[in-house]
C-alpha cells in the first residue's frame, strides 16, 4: 500500500486567491501571508494547517478595520484609509 504524502498547498495560489478576494495588490498580500505564516510557525508543533490560519489572519488584516494592524505589523508608512483597496467596503464582515 502506498504511503500518502501530505501535500502543502501552493502559496502562490493562496496569495492569488487572497489578492482577488481582498482586492489588494498581490505583492502586499504575499508579504502579509509570509509574515503571518512565519509568525505562526515559530511555536507550532503541527504545521500541516498553518496555511489555513495564515489565510484567516491576512483576511482579518485586510479588512477596513484592520488597516492599523497592517501598518503596525509591517512597519509601513501610514496611508489614509481611502488609499487602501480594502477600505472601499468590498470585503464583507
Amino acid at each position: 500500500m502506498p504511503v500518502l504524502q501530505d501535500k502543502q498547498p501552493d502559496p502562490v495560489r493562496i496569495v492569488a486567491w487572497l489578492a482577488n478576494r481582498c482586492h489588494a495588490p498581490p505583492e502586499e498580500v504575499a508579504r502579509l501571508y509570509e509574515h503571518e505564516r512565519a509568525a505562526l510557525a515559530v511555536n507550532a508543533r503541527v504545521t500541516k494547517f498553518l496555511h489555513i490560519f495564515a489565510t484567516r489572519n491576512v483576511i482579518k488584516i485586510l479588512r477596513p478595520h484592520g488597516l492599523g494592524k497592517l501598518v503596525t505589523k509591517l512597519g509601513d508608512a501610514v496611508v489614509g484609509p481611502d488609499a487602501h483597496p480594502a477600505s472601499a467596503g468590498a470585503i464583507p464582515n
